[in-house]
C-alpha cells in the first residue's frame, strides 16, 4: 500500500477515515441508531501516521535504549549513596553518638542522624525512604506532563529534556566522594533517578506507534482490509510486532548495560578502586560519569533520525499548563470503562511495587555482603546485564517459535519473580541461604534476566495489548504513574518493618505477597475483551470532544453576535 494511504492524523479525534465508521457517525448506524459493539474494532480507530519506520530509525531507537540503560542513573548512583551513608553511619548503642563507626562491629545496628537533634534511624531504613521519595516524585512528574506528550509535537522534546537533565545530575556525582556528603548523594540519587525514569518511560511509550509503523505491521493491516487475513491473524501479527520492538529494545538495553559495566570496570581498575576507601568512593563517581557519556553518544542518532509522529492538536480552550493534570484525572475516571485495562493497572500497581522493592532489598544485602566494593558490584552488574540480554532474547525466541501469547510469557516471568522474593524470606531464619552469601548474589544476577528482566519487557508489551491506539503516551504515562505511584509504598512499609524488627529480611514476606496477589489476578484479564473496550472508549472520547468543541464554537459565535 502506498504511503499516501496512511494519512497524517490531524484534528479528527483519532477516528479513522475508513468506511467502517458507524462509530464516527452513530446516527447512521443500523439497529435504531445504536452502534453494535460486536462490530466495533480497535483497528477502526487507528490510522498509521507519517512515513513508515525505516531501518535507520529503528536502529537508532535501539541505540538510545542501549545508552539509556540505567546503570549510571539507577545502579551506580544508588550504590554510591548506600556506600557513603554506611560510611557516615554509627552504632547507636555506643555513646557519644557517632563515636563508633559501623565497620567496627558489622553485626551491631548501623544508624545515621535523621530528623534533627540526636534522633537516629537505621541507614537501611533511610535508603528505603529515599527510594520511596524517588518513586513518589516520579508519579507527580508523570501526572504533570503525561498526557502532554500525547498532543501536538511535544513528545520528542519530553524525552530530550529529561535526558539532558539526567546527564547534568549524573555528572554532579563527580563532586560527591566523601561520607560527609551522603545527603548530597541522596539528593542527586533522587533527582537522577526521577529524570532517568521519566526519559525511560516516555521513550518506552513510543514503541507501540513505532511497532505499528513497521513494514510487516502495515502489510498486515493492508491484508486485513483487503480480506486476505482474518482479524485474529491481524491482531497476532500486530502483537508480534509489538513484542519484537519491545524485546529487541530490551535486548540492546542490556547489551548496553553490560558494555557500561565493562567500561566502568576498566575505569575502576585504572584508578585502583580496590586500594583504598577513598579510591573506591571515587570509583563509583567515575563509573556514573562513564555511563553518562556512553548514553550521550548513543542518544544522538535517535535525536537526529527520529521521524515525528505528532498527535492531535490540544482541544480548544485548554492550555498546556493545566491540561496534564485535568486529562490524567479524566483518563483515570474513563479507565473504569476499560475494565481489562483498569484491572491490569490495579495488578501492576501491586506488582511493580513488589518487584521494585524486592530488587532494593536484595541490593542492600548485596552491598553489605561485598563490603560496598565498587569492583565486586560491577562484576555483578555485568552478569546481570548479560543475563537480561540472554533472557529477553531467549524469551522472545521461544515466544515466536511456539507462538505463545504475551500474557503467558508475562505470567511465567511473574512467577519467577515471586520465587526470588520467597528465597529472601528464608533468610529470616537462617544465614545459610536467603541472600547472606556471595554465591547467592552470583545466582541472583545470573537468573535476573529470565525473571525480573524479562518481566519488565513483557509487562510493558502486555500493556500495549490493552491500550487504545493513538493514546499510547497517555496510558503508558498512566502506567508509569501507577507503577511509580505505588512503588514508594513498598519501601516505606518495609522501612517501618525493618525499624520494628531490626532485621531487614523480615520485609521479604510483605513484598512476596505484593507479587503473589497480582500474579493470580492477571490470569483473569482478557486481551480479546480489551480490544472491543478500547474501540468503544475511543468512540465515546471522540463524541465527547465533538460535543465540547461544538458547545465552545456556539458560545464563541454568540459572543461575536453580541
Amino acid at each position: 500500500m502506498a504511503d499516501k494511504d496512511y494519512e497524517h492524523e490531524g484534528d479528527q479525534d483519532h477516528i479513522s477515515k475508513l468506511a467502517f465508521s458507524a462509530v464516527a457517525t452513530p446516527d447512521t448506524a443500523p439497529f435504531g441508531g445504536e452502534t453494535r459493539t460486536d462490530e466495533v474494532r480497535d483497528l477502526d480507530q487507528y490510522v498509521a501516521k507519517g512515513p513508515p519506520a525505516t531501518k535507520k530509525e529503528v536502529a537508532s531507537y535501539y541505540a538510545y535504549y542501549a545508552g539509556n540503560n540505567g546503570i549510571g542513573s539507577f545502579q551506580y548512583s544508588s550504590l554510591l549513596f548506600q556506600n557513603l551513608i554506611y560510611q557516615a553511619g554509627f552504632n547507636p548503642n555506643v555513646l557519644p553518638l557517632g563515636s563508633s563507626t559501623c565497620d567496627v562491629d558489622p553485626t551491631a545496628p548501623c544508624h545515621v542522624f535523621w530528623g534533627g537533634g540526636n534522633k537516629t534511624k537505621a541507614y537501611t531504613s533511610v535508603i528505603l525512604i529515599a527510594t520511596g521519595l524517588t518513586f513518589l516524585t516520579q508519579a507527580l512528574v508523570f501526572i504533570g506532563i503525561g498526557s502532554l506528550a500525547d498532543y501536538g509535537n511535544w513528545n520528542p522534546w519530553v524525552v530530550r529534556g529529561f535526558s539532558v537533565l539526567c546527564w547534568a545530575f549524573e555528572f554532579g556525582f563527580l563532586g560527591v566522594t566523601t561520607a560527609s556528603k551522603w545527603r548530597a548523594a541522596m539528593a542527586l540519587y533522587i533527582l537522577s533517578s526521577v529524570t532517568f525514569w521519566a526519559s525511560y518511560v516516555f521513550f518506552n511509550a513510543i514503541f507501540p506507534k513505532l511497532a505499528h509503523d513497521l513494514p510487516e505491521a502495515r502489510r498486515a493491516r493492508e491484508e486485513f482490509l483487503n480480506g486476505s487475513i482474518k482479524e485474529e491473524e491481524f491482531e497476532r501479527r500486530c502483537s508480534m510486532a509489538r513484542s519484537k520492538i519491545m524485546n529487541v529494545s530490551y535486548f540492546w538495553n542490556n547489551v548496553g548495560f553490560t558494555i557500561c559495566g565493562a567500561l566502568s570496570l576498566a575505569a575502576l581498575v585504572g584508578i585502583g578502586a580496590n586500594d583504598s576507601t577513598a579510591l573506591n568512593n571515587w570509583g563509583y563517581s567515575v563509573s556514573v560519569a562513564v555511563c553518562t557519556g556512553f548514553w550521550i553518544v548513543l542518544a544522538i542518532p535517535w535525536f537526529l533520525w527520529e521521524k515525528r509522529r505528532p498527535g492531535p492538536t490540544l482541544p480548544a480552550g485548554d492550555n498546556y499548563l493545566t491540561f496534564g493534570f485535568r486529562h490524567t484525572w479524566w483518563t483515570a475516571k474513563k479507565a473504569w470503562t476499560l475494565k481489562q485495562t483498569f484491572f491490569y493497572l490495579v495488578a501492576f500497581f501491586l506488582l511493580a511495587d513488589g518487584i521494585g522493592t524486592t530488587i532494593t532489598l536484595v541490593a542492600i544485602s548485596q552491598t553489605q555482603v561485598v563490603e560496598f566494593s565498587a569492583t565486586q558490584n560491577t562484576y555483578f552488574i555485568m552478569v546481570q546485564g548479560a543475563s537480561a540480554a540472554v533472557g529477553v532474547f531467549g524469551a522472545y525466541y521461544i515466544q515466536r517459535l511456539f507462538n505463545i501469547r504475551t500474557k503467558t510469557m508475562l505470567q511465567a516471568t511473574n512467577f519467577g519473580s515471586l520465587l526470588v522474593a520467597v528465597w529472601g524470606m528464608i533468610g529470616i531464619w537462617t544465614t545459610k541461604v536467603g541472600y547472606h552469601n556471595v554465591w547467592e548474589f552470583w545466582l541472583f544476577n545470573a537468573q535476573f534476566g529470565f525473571t525480573m528482566g524479562a518481566q519488565f519487557s513483557y509487562g510493558q508489551a502486555f500493556m500495549a495489548e490493552l491500550v487504545p491506539r493513538g493514546r499510547e503516551y497517555m496510558f503508558f504515562s498512566l502506567l508509569g504513574i501507577v507503577s511509580k505511584g505505588s512503588a514508594w509504598i513498598g519501601p516505606i512499609v518495609c522501612s517501618a518493618i525493618v525499624d520494628r524488627n531490626g532485621n531487614q529480611w523480615t520485609a521479604f514476606p510483605f513484598v512476596a505477597a505484593l507479587i503473589f496477589v497480582p500474579w493470580v489476578g492477571i490470569f483473569f484479564i482478557s486481551e480479546v475483551k480489551s480490544r472491543k473496550e478500547c474501540a468503544e472508549y475511543l468512540a465515546r472520547e471522540a463524541a465527547d470532544l465533538r460535543k465540547v468543541s461544538g458547545a465552545k464554537a456556539a458560545e464563541g459565535e454568540n459572543d461575536h453576535l453580541s
